[in-house]
């Protein structure tokens, strides 16, 4: 929380509620808009929802209710506060908005401020962020208009750089779902390979390594992989080592296995195991036949969309688990162990790409976090103060 003695002298800290009642702002709830709403009038302009994916992106539609500069939020928690440009769009009932009213605050400015103080809050499905109770919550510091806009500015820059990299990431990502297309199923070959390739039952190939371990048998201070610590569709294990062993059964991997998050498979999460550990029975640890199948060839086979969308025949609606019953009949095509060791050499190298992408992006982050940090608290300053907060 921000104390007003420790801001420059030529700023102010206002909660939201205040600057409501001054007439500064005005905090609304979206408005329901359904699927059926959607298919009946078909469009391209945004909607936007609790998402956090996307910008909050729910979906596109044929109306709009805005066409304006507004700051929007998630409800419901598990979103983020956006600054929404002069556009045609659309708000479901999960989102607020904020219109401002006066000259002297800046949209983007604003919307970084909540962006800041929102990130060290908890609102989630049960405490929602409903307007009457971040009226309250949020104690915004405001300098002089002049020193918003500089900030907004610079920040904005930062927010430009991670967009080009999250879309060259997302163009990598393409050309390499591309590639394992082609060299998966042997529509392209690598140079100097000739040969047929076999088609094999994945079962054939690969099991579960079913050697479950009783929480009685594992030291609780033992890191256990869970499908939180596993990123999404890229294959990056996340920082485990926050986690610690629960009461539950717990299946043990190897190094070399693969594993696939069968709970939810369409959230694409797999790793190609580099040590020796335990993981949530909710991960399937694969065993390869390494006479037959290399596990970096195999790795790259769960990538594939056919194979997501064969371990997408599930059990289960609430929380869908793929059902090896149906995933060992998956057909994988394949070639002499050697060139599967070319193709996933090819795959490792785009992955490693992606990855160097991925760290200039996330230092990027770390860059912004800390320019949020000093810039939004006075800390360091842009525009130079006024001569009252320059004397002594």
């Amino acid at each position: 929380a921000h104390e007003r003695g420790a801001l420059p002298s030529d700023w102010r800290l206002c909660t939201l509620g205040e600057l409501e009642t001054s007439g500064d702002i005005r905090l609304f709830r979206g408005k329901i808009i359904s699927q059926r709403d959607i298919n009946r009038n078909p469009g391209d302009y945004p909607i936007y929802s609790s998402s956090v994916h996307s910008n909050g992106l729910f979906g596109r539609y044929g109306d709009y209710m805005f066409d304006e500069e507004l700051i929007t939020w998630s409800v419901d928690g598990g979103g983020d506060f956006f600054f929404r440009p002069k556009h045609r769009f659309s708000v479901t009932n999960v989102c607020g908005y904020m219109r401002i009213h006066t000259s002297d605050i800046d949209y983007r400015f604003l919307a970084f401020q909540l962006q800041q103080m929102h990130s060290s809050k908890s609102f989630d499905y049960t405490l929602k962020a409903h307007p009457s109770v971040i009226r309250d919550s949020y104690a915004v510091p405001l300098p002089p208009i002049a020193e918003q806009r500089a900030i907004a500015e610079a920040l904005s820059d930062v927010d430009g750089l991670l967009g080009a990299l999250e879309a060259l990431i997302a163009k990598k990502r393409a050309i390499k779902r591309a590639a394992m297309q082609q060299l998966l199923t042997g529509t392209t070959r690598l140079p100097g390979f000739t040969g047929d390739w076999e088609t094999k039952r994945l079962g054939e190939l690969a099991a579960i390594r079913n050697q479950k371990v009783l929480p009685a048998m594992v030291d609780p201070e033992t890191p256990c992989v869970e499908l939180e610590h596993i990123g999404q569709g890229d294959g990056r294990l996340l920082d485990y080592s926050t986690a610690r062993c629960s009461s539950s059964t717990k299946y043990r991997f190897l190094a070399g296995d693969v594993l696939f998050g069968r709970l939810r498979p369409y959230l694409r999460k797999f790793w190609h195991a580099g040590w020796n550990g335990i993981c949530t029975t909710e991960i399937w640890p694969l065993a390869v036949d390494p006479k037959q199948v290399l596990s970096g060839f195999l790795r790259a086979v769960v990538e594939m969309d056919r194979f997501i969308d064969t371990a997408s025949v599930s059990y289960g609606t609430h929380m869908p688990r793929a059902d090896w019953g149906v995933v060992q009949n998956f057909e994988v095509h394949l070639p002499s162990v050697i060139e599967q060791a070319a193709i996933a050499t090819v795959i490792s190298d785009m992955d490693a790409e992606i990855a160097a992408i991925g760290t200039r992006r996330d230092k990027t982050c770390a860059v912004k976090k800390g320019m949020m940090q000093q810039l939004l608290t006075g800390r360091v300053r842009l525009v130079e103060p006024s001569p009252e907060e320059a004397s002594p």
